[in-house]
């Protein structure tokens, strides 16, 4: 089976989200026996600067597009949009994956999750996904739901594929680095969260938490990731005036060394976002072997099953009330969580997304 999976979201700048899924989607499929996956960029894509990322990634069996129509005329069985654009290849299975639809949702209708520009371009791929799409995949079955709110598509024609962590930190297989130094952190002494400083992963309301909670004299908050520019003066400015230097520590983006050192000598992972499509850095901090805090809201609570301590992201008071019970989670709970986190794997990814080919085609 030949697939072109269209792949141009690789080329963005920070390797996390959407194109960790597509790369680690593309390997997987790599494996699989019978099957011959392709990745597809549109053509733009070529005539610009590359990294040793992007360099690599055109070593392996890729082809280019412009609009629907490949430079190279190619025979594919499939044709599987990843995120964007759509590709409408004739005589194709058509299949798009959609991941969320957070910034549609009404409960968010007053947060700038994205600019009004974002917001219309989006919806209109979606409205081309639910016209010209034979199938869909979404992320999860809350991205679903929300997928059949918006859109008129056959429900039987929707289909959730968990999506799968990727750190091997369990194994020792990385090299330890100077970071805990570097920030005066000591091991178990501080808690971690992913997603920078950022509305969308309610930083704000979290580092307030954090403020209130009992557990700030014992632990420090690191928190790794892009700092949103609209939003970093108003958290540093809160920081600073509750005396917060030296307790919340921002980091943004670390190589891989660092953050998996970071990981394996937190206390706790604290991630009350907003809205999530699927969450893998919550399976990631249960491979870890750390206590998770997470949100009620979104696909966090699907994804976490019944692992995480969920709070309600809109009330720093509720997040702060989770933060204190992380401390008194028991180590047996931990081992069943990372035996769960671990049972979520690419192969499985790409083995349900190619038995979804196979029923349509």
């Amino acid at each position: 089976m030949k697939v072109a999976l269209e792949s141009s979201s690789l080329f963005f700048k920070n390797y996390t989200g959407i194109p960790f899924y597509i790369y680690n989607l593309f390997m997987a499929m790599m494996d699989l026996e019978g099957l011959s996956p392709t990745l597809a960029f549109r053509l733009k894509k070529k005539f610009g600067s590359h990294t040793d990322f992007h360099k690599r990634l055109l070593e392996k069996d890729h082809t280019w597009h412009f609009g629907n129509q490949l430079l190279k005329p190619t025979k594919f069985d499939v044709s599987h949009s990843l995120h964007t654009p759509f590709l409408n290849l004739r005589n194709t299975l058509r299949v798009v994956t959609v991941h969320d639809l957070a910034v549609h949702l009404p409960e968010f209708k007053d947060f700038d999750f994205a600019t009004p520009y974002f917001k219309k371009k989006r919806f209109a791929l979606f409205e081309q996904f639910a016209k010209k799409a034979d199938v869909i995949i979404t992320v999860s079955e809350r991205t679903k739901k929300d997928f059949i709110q918006f859109f008129d598509f056959p429900e039987e024609k929707i289909h959730a594929v968990p999506l799968a962590p990727s750190f091997t930190m369990s194994n020792g297989t990385y090299q330890p680095s100077n970071i805990l130094n570097k920030h005066d952190l000591t091991p178990k002494g501080y808690f971690i969260s992913m997603g920078g400083v950022s509305l969308r992963k309610n930083t704000y309301n979290l580092i307030k938490a954090y403020h209130i909670s009992r557990s700030k004299s014992d632990f420090k908050l690191v928190i790794t990731g892009k700092i949103e520019t609209a939003l970093e003066t108003e958290v540093r400015k809160y920081i600073s005036s509750n005396q917060l230097e030296n307790k919340v520590i921002l980091t943004q983006y670390l190589p891989n060394n660092d953050l998996q050192e970071l990981y394996t000598n937190a206390r706790a992972f604290l991630f009350p976002t907003f809205y999530e499509g699927f969450g893998i850095p919550i399976l990631e901090a249960m491979i870890a072997g750390l206590p998770v805090l997470t949100s009620s809201t979104g696909a966090a609570p699907e994804t976490a099953g019944d692992f995480a301590i969920l709070v309600d992201p809109f009330r720093p008071d509720s997040i702060a009330k989770g933060i204190d019970k992380l401390p008194d989670v028991e180590h047996g709970h931990l081992e069943r969580a990372k035996t769960y986190a671990n049972s979520y794997t690419w192969e499985k990814t790409a083995k349900a997304t190619v038995s979804i080919y196979e029923k349509y085609m």
